[in-house]
Order: C-alpha cells, then sequence, then structure tokens
C-alpha cells in the first residue's frame, strides 16, 4: 500500500478502515518474513507455528498503540518498521523466559509451584476466600467473566477469547492487567508481600534488594 498524506494523517489518528487496511497488506508478507528469519537463525521458536502467530499479533497490537502511529514517518518501508518492533517483542519474551523459566502465564490460581510461594495453601485459607470474592465484587462484568474463564475454569486463552469476543492478544493484556491488581489488593490486605508480577506470569518472588 501506498503512504500518502492523506493515509499516514488518518493512520496515525487510529481510523478503524486504514488500520484494517495495513494490516491486511502487511500481515501475510510480514509472517513470511518472520518465519524466513527464524529458518536462517535468528529467534528460531518462530519456527513454531503458535510462537510466530503470537509474536506477529503482539507486533501489530504495538505498532497500533497511539506512540507507536505518531513515529512512523511514512517513508520508512513498514515491514522494516515492524521487524523493529518485532525484535523488542522477541528480546522482551526471552528475557521473561530466562527470569520465569515457562512460556505461558500462570493457568489457575489452585496449582502450586516452587514460584507462587505456596499460593495454593494461601487459597485455602476462609480469609483470603473471602477477600477474592471481594475483589471480583469491584470487577466490571467482562472483568469477572475473564477471571472465572481463566482462573476458575482454566480455561485456554484463545477459548477465553472467543467466548469474550476479544482477541488474544487483549485477552493476554487485560489477564495481566487483573493478576497486577489482584496481587495488589491481596498485598494490601498483608498476603504475598515477597511476590510481584513478571513479564505474563502470575507471581515471582521478588530479588533481593
Amino acid at each position: 500500500m501506498e503512504w500518502d498524506d492523506d493515509t499516514l494523517r488518518r493512520f496515525r489518528e487510529g481510523t478503524p478502515e486504514v488500520l484494517a487496511e495495513v494490516y491486511r497488506a502487511h500481515a501475510e508478507p510480514f509472517a513470511r518474513l518472520l518465519k524466513s528469519a527464524a529458518w536462517r537463525g535468528a529467534f528460531t521458536r518462530l519456527r513454531n507455528a503458535m510462537e510466530l502467530e503470537n509474536t506477529l499479533l503482539e507486533t501489530f497490537a504495538r505498532a497500533f498503540e497511539p506512540r507507536t502511529r505518531a513515529a512512523y514517518n511514512g517513508t520508512r518501508p513498514y515491514a522494516h518498521f515492524l521487524m523493529g518492533i518485532a525484535r523488542n517483542v522477541l528480546l522482551e519474551q526471552s528475557r521473561e523466559r530466562e527470569l520465569v523459566g515457562r512460556d505461558e502465564p500462570f493457568e489457575g490460581l489452585t496449582e502450586s509451584s516452587p514460584e507462587d510461594g505456596g499460593l495454593a495453601e494461601l487459597l485455602e485459607d476462609r480469609e483470603v476466600e473471602a477477600l477474592l470474592a471481594a475483589f471480583k465484587d469491584g470487577l466490571s462484568r467482562q472483568e469477572q467473566r475473564l477471571f472465572e474463564l481463566r482462573f476458575s475454569e482454566g480455561v485456554a486463552q484463545e477459548e477465553a477469547a472467543t467466548a469474550l469476543g476479544l482477541t488474544r492478544i487483549q485477552v493476554r493484556r487485560r489477564e495481566f492487567g487483573l493478576k497486577s491488581r489482584l496481587l495488589g489488593f491481596l498485598q494490601s490486605k498483608g498476603y504475598l508481600e515477597d511476590l510481584e508480577t513478571q513479564g505474563w506470569s502470575f507471581f515471582k518472588r521478588r530479588s533481593a534488594r
């Protein structure tokens, strides 16, 4: 597609029709570009179709944020612009995986691992159950449904996205926001003070300072 002044202006304004046109024009060739880079030896995990799709969606989600749209000047090849964003996405994911030791977000509040600091045992406490109920009462209807789907029922992100009418990237972002708010809420009540959110995972023990 051509980036004339009018198209660039509307793109920066976030006009849905233009964003859709940009995505249609660039998504498929950019996916091929990422796949080619993976098979040449850069970020080889993108040889996995799911990893490739997730990276593609996250790259466009960031590319379509207001600041990023404003940063594009219309003259640089858009594929190169996207590749710069994708490189940052992949580097961030690599660092998160080194720190967290797993790729996927915490899948359920009733599971336990060395990272969660005994969360499963804590959640058996009736006082904490009451706190969780109070936390959920303060959520919007959609947030409550997301909470139930992901944390109570253990539904996969793709299924939750379908049920809520959202994209998987939108579910990831909302889920991370819920996790951060829940942790802050519990910490304000004196629980889990030695934990923190990290990347897309639920809890990670704070490093010593």
